[in-house]
Protein backbone atom coordinates (compact mmCIF):
# COMPACT_ATOMS: atom_id res chain seq x y z
CA UNK A 1 0.00 0.00 0.00
CA UNK A 2 2.83 2.61 0.73
CA UNK A 3 4.05 1.58 -2.85
CA UNK A 4 0.85 3.15 -4.29
CA UNK A 5 1.14 5.98 -2.08
CA UNK A 6 4.94 6.84 -2.99
CA UNK A 7 4.37 5.87 -6.77
CA UNK A 8 1.47 8.55 -6.80
CA UNK A 9 3.44 11.13 -5.11
CA UNK A 10 6.19 10.97 -7.71
CA UNK A 11 3.25 10.59 -10.72
CA UNK A 12 2.08 14.28 -9.17
CA UNK A 13 5.64 15.66 -8.74
CA UNK A 14 6.66 15.22 -12.12
CA UNK A 15 2.92 16.26 -13.65
CA UNK A 16 3.31 19.30 -11.75
CA UNK A 17 6.29 20.06 -12.95
CA UNK A 18 5.19 19.84 -16.21
CA UNK A 19 2.67 22.00 -16.12
CA UNK A 20 3.16 25.71 -16.38
CA UNK A 21 1.35 27.99 -13.68
CA UNK A 22 2.33 31.08 -14.85
CA UNK A 23 -0.08 31.02 -17.65
CA UNK A 24 2.09 32.88 -19.90
CA UNK A 25 0.96 32.47 -23.27
CA UNK A 26 -2.58 33.35 -22.74
CA UNK A 27 -3.65 36.65 -24.11
CA UNK A 28 -4.43 39.68 -22.19
CA UNK A 29 -6.21 42.65 -22.16
CA UNK A 30 -7.50 45.78 -19.79
CA UNK A 31 -10.21 45.69 -17.71
CA UNK A 32 -10.84 49.24 -18.87
CA UNK A 33 -10.70 49.85 -22.73
CA UNK A 34 -11.89 53.84 -22.86
CA UNK A 35 -10.03 56.69 -21.68
CA UNK A 36 -10.98 60.35 -22.91
CA UNK A 37 -10.12 64.04 -22.44
CA UNK A 38 -9.74 67.30 -23.78
CA UNK A 39 -6.79 69.37 -25.25
CA UNK A 40 -5.13 72.16 -26.90
CA UNK A 41 -3.21 72.76 -30.20
CA UNK A 42 -2.64 74.09 -33.00
CA UNK A 43 -3.09 74.11 -36.62
CA UNK A 44 -1.34 76.05 -39.34
CA UNK A 45 -2.21 76.64 -42.59
CA UNK A 46 -0.82 75.05 -45.84
CA UNK A 47 -2.97 76.67 -48.83
CA UNK A 48 -3.32 79.76 -49.80
CA UNK A 49 -7.06 80.60 -49.31
CA UNK A 50 -7.02 78.97 -45.77
CA UNK A 51 -4.17 81.20 -45.61
CA UNK A 52 -6.45 84.45 -45.99
CA UNK A 53 -8.60 83.47 -43.42
CA UNK A 54 -5.65 82.91 -40.79
CA UNK A 55 -2.11 81.22 -40.93
CA UNK A 56 -2.72 79.84 -37.11
CA UNK A 57 -5.76 78.48 -36.09
CA UNK A 58 -6.16 77.69 -32.07
CA UNK A 59 -7.29 74.23 -31.72
CA UNK A 60 -9.66 72.52 -28.87
CA UNK A 61 -10.04 69.23 -29.43
CA UNK A 62 -12.41 66.05 -27.25
CA UNK A 63 -10.48 63.40 -27.03
CA UNK A 64 -11.79 59.41 -27.25
CA UNK A 65 -9.19 57.06 -27.18
CA UNK A 66 -10.41 53.23 -27.12
CA UNK A 67 -7.86 50.39 -26.48
CA UNK A 68 -8.67 47.59 -29.36
CA UNK A 69 -5.29 45.34 -28.69
CA UNK A 70 -2.39 45.54 -27.51
CA UNK A 71 -0.58 47.88 -30.38
CA UNK A 72 -3.72 49.14 -31.98
CA UNK A 73 -6.53 51.86 -30.34
CA UNK A 74 -9.17 53.38 -31.76
CA UNK A 75 -8.88 57.22 -31.77
CA UNK A 76 -12.45 59.85 -31.84
CA UNK A 77 -11.46 63.14 -32.01
CA UNK A 78 -13.99 66.20 -31.85
CA UNK A 79 -12.14 69.49 -32.24
CA UNK A 80 -13.49 73.34 -32.92
CA UNK A 81 -10.83 75.95 -34.44
CA UNK A 82 -10.84 79.36 -33.32
CA UNK A 83 -11.27 82.41 -34.90
CA UNK A 84 -15.30 81.40 -35.45
CA UNK A 85 -17.06 78.68 -36.03
CA UNK A 86 -14.42 75.56 -37.49
CA UNK A 87 -15.10 72.41 -36.40
CA UNK A 88 -14.53 68.56 -37.43
CA UNK A 89 -14.04 65.17 -35.85
CA UNK A 90 -11.89 62.34 -37.12
CA UNK A 91 -12.27 58.55 -36.16
CA UNK A 92 -9.19 56.43 -37.16
CA UNK A 93 -6.76 53.77 -35.89
CA UNK A 94 -3.37 54.64 -33.73
CA UNK A 95 -0.33 51.76 -33.97
CA UNK A 96 1.26 51.83 -30.85
CA UNK A 97 4.76 50.97 -30.95
CA UNK A 98 5.62 50.28 -27.10
CA UNK A 99 3.22 48.90 -24.47
CA UNK A 100 5.31 50.65 -21.43
CA UNK A 101 4.44 53.77 -19.95
CA UNK A 102 6.00 55.81 -22.65
CA UNK A 103 3.84 54.84 -25.86
CA UNK A 104 5.01 56.47 -29.52
CA UNK A 105 2.51 55.86 -32.12
CA UNK A 106 1.63 56.49 -35.71
CA UNK A 107 -1.80 57.02 -36.74
CA UNK A 108 -4.48 57.69 -39.50
CA UNK A 109 -8.19 58.48 -39.87
CA UNK A 110 -11.01 59.85 -41.73
CA UNK A 111 -14.08 62.32 -40.98
CA UNK A 112 -15.46 65.44 -42.17
CA UNK A 113 -14.23 69.11 -41.43
CA UNK A 114 -15.72 72.82 -41.96
CA UNK A 115 -13.85 76.10 -42.30
CA UNK A 116 -15.82 79.41 -41.97
CA UNK A 117 -14.31 81.19 -44.65
CA UNK A 118 -15.81 84.44 -46.05
CA UNK A 119 -17.31 85.11 -49.46
CA UNK A 120 -17.97 80.82 -49.52
CA UNK A 121 -21.03 78.99 -49.11
CA UNK A 122 -21.62 76.47 -46.51
CA UNK A 123 -21.25 73.03 -49.14
CA UNK A 124 -17.93 74.76 -49.99
CA UNK A 125 -16.46 74.64 -46.69
CA UNK A 126 -17.00 71.79 -45.74
CA UNK A 127 -15.56 68.02 -46.75
CA UNK A 128 -14.42 64.59 -46.01
CA UNK A 129 -10.92 64.84 -44.35
CA UNK A 130 -8.28 62.87 -43.56
CA UNK A 131 -5.54 63.33 -41.07
CA UNK A 132 -2.29 61.31 -40.76
CA UNK A 133 -0.34 61.99 -37.43
CA UNK A 134 3.00 61.00 -35.30
CA UNK A 135 3.33 61.16 -31.55
CA UNK A 136 3.30 59.50 -28.12
CA UNK A 137 1.28 58.74 -25.06
CA UNK A 138 2.70 59.26 -21.90
CA UNK A 139 0.94 57.72 -18.32
CA UNK A 140 1.40 60.12 -15.68
CA UNK A 141 -0.41 58.61 -13.22
CA UNK A 142 -2.42 54.72 -13.30
CA UNK A 143 -5.64 57.48 -14.38
CA UNK A 144 -3.84 60.07 -16.46
CA UNK A 145 -2.60 59.98 -19.19
CA UNK A 146 -0.59 62.83 -21.59
CA UNK A 147 -1.20 63.16 -25.19
CA UNK A 148 1.16 64.51 -27.62
CA UNK A 149 0.56 64.62 -31.68
CA UNK A 150 1.63 66.40 -34.97
CA UNK A 151 -1.26 66.02 -37.00
CA UNK A 152 -1.47 66.84 -40.72
CA UNK A 153 -4.64 67.27 -41.78
CA UNK A 154 -6.42 67.35 -45.55
CA UNK A 155 -9.87 68.45 -46.13
CA UNK A 156 -11.71 67.93 -49.64
CA UNK A 157 -13.63 70.84 -50.35
CA UNK A 158 -13.25 73.22 -52.74
CA UNK A 159 -10.22 74.82 -52.16
CA UNK A 160 -8.37 71.19 -50.83
CA UNK A 161 -7.51 73.28 -47.40
CA UNK A 162 -4.52 70.90 -45.43
CA UNK A 163 -2.76 72.16 -42.11
CA UNK A 164 -0.03 70.91 -39.89
CA UNK A 165 -0.16 71.31 -36.39
CA UNK A 166 0.31 70.65 -32.83
CA UNK A 167 -1.52 69.19 -30.12
CA UNK A 168 -1.46 68.11 -27.11
CA UNK A 169 -4.00 66.81 -24.69
CA UNK A 170 -4.89 65.41 -20.76
CA UNK A 171 -6.72 61.57 -20.78
CA UNK A 172 -8.54 59.82 -18.16
CA UNK A 173 -9.21 56.86 -17.17
CA UNK A 174 -10.95 54.47 -14.66
CA UNK A 175 -7.84 53.04 -12.66
CA UNK A 176 -8.10 49.44 -14.08
CA UNK A 177 -6.55 50.43 -17.52
CA UNK A 178 -3.38 49.15 -16.35
CA UNK A 179 -4.96 45.87 -14.64
CA UNK A 180 -5.53 42.93 -17.27
CA UNK A 181 -7.78 40.44 -17.22
CA UNK A 182 -6.72 36.79 -19.52
CA UNK A 183 -8.66 36.31 -22.57
CA UNK A 184 -8.51 33.00 -22.59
Amino acid sequence: MNHYIVLGMIVMLFCGSWADTSESGVPTSPLTIYSGGIGVGTIHSLNDTLKMETKTFLKLVFINDVYLVDKVHLFIDIDWLAPRANFGADVGLDYVFMTSRFRPFLGAGAGARYFDKKGYDFGDNIGPAGTLHAGFMADISKTVQMRFRVPFHVVLNRTSDCGIGLDIGVLFSKPYRQVKKLDY
